[in-house]
Formats: C-alpha cells, sequence, structure tokens
C-alpha cells in the first residue's frame, strides 16, 4: 500500500461542530478508513490544515517543485487520469512517494461579489486550485532522474489540468506562480495594460525587480 497513490481529504467548516457534522454527514456516510475531526481556534488553522502538511514542505534532505493551475471546473474525469499517473509515477520512482497533487477549493462568494474593475487581480472567478508538488529525496533536483521525471509529469499534469480547468489558457494565482507562466497567465490579458502604465509611473526604475516583475508597457 505505501507505494499506491491514495485519497485524502481535509475539510474546513468555519462554525460550531455540530453544524460542521451535519455539513459532512454525506461525507462521512462514505464511511472512511481514518478520520480525524478537531475544533481548532482561528490561529492555528493553517497549521493544523491537512494534517501538518506544512512541516513536510520544510524537511531537510529533499527537494521541492510546484506546478500549478486556477480552476473554474474539477471534473472527476481529469482527478482519474492524474490519480492514475501518480500510481504510475510511485511504481517507478518510489524515493519520490513524497509527491502530491492538491486541489484547493474555497468559498468565493465574496471574492465574486467584487466588481471585475475593482482591483488587479484577475481570476475572482476561480473555484479552486490545482498543485502538482514533486518532492526526491535527494536534496538537489539537479540532475536527479526522478526529480527530471517527475518535473515531466507534473508539466503534463498542469497542461491537461488547465485544458480542463475551464479557462481558455493556462492561469495562475500570481503568489503560485513558479515563473514559466507568460505574463497574460498570471496576471491577465485585461489588467496588464493598466497595471503596466502603472508601473511606468510609479516605479520607472524597475526597483520591484525581482520576482514576477511587471512590464513598463504591454501589448498582446
Amino acid at each position: 500500500m505505501a507505494l499506491k497513490a491514495q485519497i485524502v481529504a481535509n475539510w474546513v467548516y468555519i462554525g460550531p461542530r455540530e453544524e460542521g457534522l451535519r455539513v459532512m454527514a454525506p461525507v462521512l456516510a462514505l464511511n472512511p478508513p481514518v478520520t480525524n475531526i478537531q475544533v481548532v481556534p482561528w490561529n492555528k488553522l493553517a497549521l493544523k490544515a491537512a494534517g501538518g502538511a506544512d512541516a513536510l514542505i520544510c524537511q531537510k534532505n529533499s527537494s521541492h517543485n510546484t506546478w500549478w493551475a486556477n480552476l473554474r471546473r474539477l471534473p472527476s474525469s481529469t482527478l482519474q487520469v492524474s490519480f492514475d499517473e501518480l500510481n504510475n509515477f510511485y511504481k517507478l520512482y518510489p524515493e519520490a512517494r513524497g509527491t502530491t497533487i492538491n486541489a484547493e477549493t474555497f468559498p468565493n462568494q465574496a471574492m465574486a461579489a467584487v466588481p471585475d474593475d475593482d482591483s488587479a487581480y484577475p481570476w475572482r472567478d476561480a473555484l479552486g486550485y490545482i498543485q502538482i508538488g514533486v518532492v526526491t529525496e535527494s536534496g538537489n533536483a539537479a540532475g536527479d532522474p526522478a526529480a527530471e521525471a517527475g518535473n515531466s509529469l507534473a508539466r503534463r499534469l498542469r497542461d491537461s489540468w488547465a485544458a480542463a480547468s475551464g479557462y481558455p489558457d493556462l492561469s495562475v494565482y500570481v503568489n503560485y506562480a513558479r515563473g514559466d507562466e507568460k505574463l497574460r497567465q498570471r496576471y491577465g490579458s485585461r489588467k496588464l495594460p493598466r497595471l503596466a502604465a502603472l508601473k511606468k509611473k510609479y516605479d520607472p526604475r524597475n526597483v520591484f525587480a525581482y520576482n514576477n516583475v511587471l512590464p513598463m508597457e504591454y501589448r498582446e
């Protein structure tokens, strides 16, 4: 079982335990083999979410590489293909069994209620995000066959999720961008002309040039 992909679900309900259990009743009725239901204060939520996965990201002597895409849709067929591909990857590269596919979804009613022109954020209709996290035990991904195979898998899966996402092209929340995406895939083509004009006005010396840097001018 250790080398097979498994499904782990983490659900968060903001409210009393009794209300949360009523909402979760259809999921609990599936009789998952392992459950862990906790009531935690808001300032511990990020630490407890996903079974404390943040600590795993900080383990020494391992390399981590992440690939993301925004989602308007979360089709079960694409989930199944991703699950099968990950299973095959584990068989070929057991040393990379820390690799995961993580689907994040959040209520987006408040985000979607804000008019699109009110801010620079271009993905207010996103329902969630998909992450392929490639993890190997080498500590150095350069020249590591498992890491190279994992990144090849991740690129392929990201492309398939972009095609199934409900967006016409790959799109990614800018804080999740890995750096190989086009500017329009991070900032949205309809937002970039105005962002570029603001950049030219307020940062003409390009002081803010380290990461996800904006251009002074933008044309499609």
